[in-house]
């Protein structure tokens, strides 16, 4: 993997932001446009009251230094964990309330692009309040490319900087360590049981990228997104491992490990499930380099089962 540099200016900021200012200082009202990445132009104004939606942007405005600005965050806004305890909520990011975010008064709305539902999204926009939606795209080079976004949106240059060039040497270490380890475990998420029956994670999905970056393969990779797989497509994907969050993994164990079908794969026969805390495993910000990290020593310690074997 090549060293991802810094770029000058975001992705998507118009040449009106020429300097960089203090984290916590004052917007210029005019002159400061922006371009999201829905190819929206949008002023974004002093943003003393941000609406923050989605845990990645929540704490990249905390690391730069942005909190006080802060009136409200999701509920994937996990960490620092006083963001949930401090911060009004607004519920989950894809189930918002527009009526429920406009009752902080925000003077602005930054959320990522996976958010939703549609409907209430385009009453926000509809509304006389900035509305700046970041890109959520689920790579390695969006995490940082967002990172900068974030930093030059909010006028927070020097510390843009330096988040960038730490995600980037963290990265590197990753990588350092998928260099000298191969992992062969065809690994499976499971976001949760629906009718005793796991919604597994496909391509294009925060989990697949978050399997691929460990170097590990996503069992369920030939789907597209989430999808519910019955005990027949279960045994077909071979999983070696199951990767599920920590907020409510024993009820997953519990009902995969009672599954027939499950226990004739490979993480069946094992009981390799790997369980960790949602946003830190699906968020895709700062600390998914340490994340993945993680995970990938804690597959290079399960045993490979006969799907993950060469030949």
């Amino acid at each position: 993997m090549k060293l991802i540099t810094r770029r000058l200016f975001g992705k998507g900021l118009t040449a009106g932001l020429l300097t960089a200012g203090s984290a916590t200082g004052a917007f210029a009202a005019e002159g400061h446009v922006v371009t999201d990445c829905r190819g929206r132009r949008v002023n974004p104004g002093k943003a003393r009251r941000i609406v923050s939606v989605g845990g990645a942007v929540t704490e990249t405005l905390y690391a730069l230094g942005d909190a006080a600005r802060i009136v409200g965050v999701d509920s994937t806004s996990t960490w620092p964990v006083e963001a949930l305890h401090d911060k009004a909520s607004i519920g989950y990011m894809r189930a918002l309330s527009s009526e429920g975010v406009l009752a902080l008064r925000p003077d602005l709305v930054l959320t990522m692009n996976n958010a939703g539902p549609p409907t209430a999204l385009d009453q926000l926009m509809a509304s006389r309040i900035p509305v700046i939606f970041v890109d959520s795209t689920p790579s390695m080079e969006a995490i940082v490319d967002r990172t900068r976004f974030i930093a030059d949106l909010m006028q927070a240059g020097a510390e843009g900087d330096r988040l960038c060039a730490d995600l980037s040497r963290r990265f590197e270490i990753l990588t350092a360590w998928r260099a000298a380890h191969t992992l062969r475990q065809r690994v499976l998420f499971v976001m949760r049981m629906t009718n005793n029956r796991p919604m597994v994670a496909g391509g294009g999905t925060a989990a697949d990228a978050m399997i691929r970056l460990t170097g590990a393969v996503n069992a369920g990779a030939a789907m597209q997104g989430y999808k519910i797989v019955d005990q027949e497509n279960l045994i077909a994907l071979k999983p070696d491992v199951i990767l599920v969050m920590a907020q409510g993994s024993e009820d997953i164990r519990k009902n995969l490990l009672a599954d027939p079908g499950f226990r004739l794969t490979s993480a069946g026969r094992s009981g390799a499930i790997i369980s960790m805390e949602g946003e830190r495993l699906l968020g895709l910000g700062l600390r998914t380099p340490d994340a993945a990290l993680e995970l990938a020593r804690k597959l290079a310690e399960m045993p490979l089962g006969t799907a993950g074997q060469p030949g």
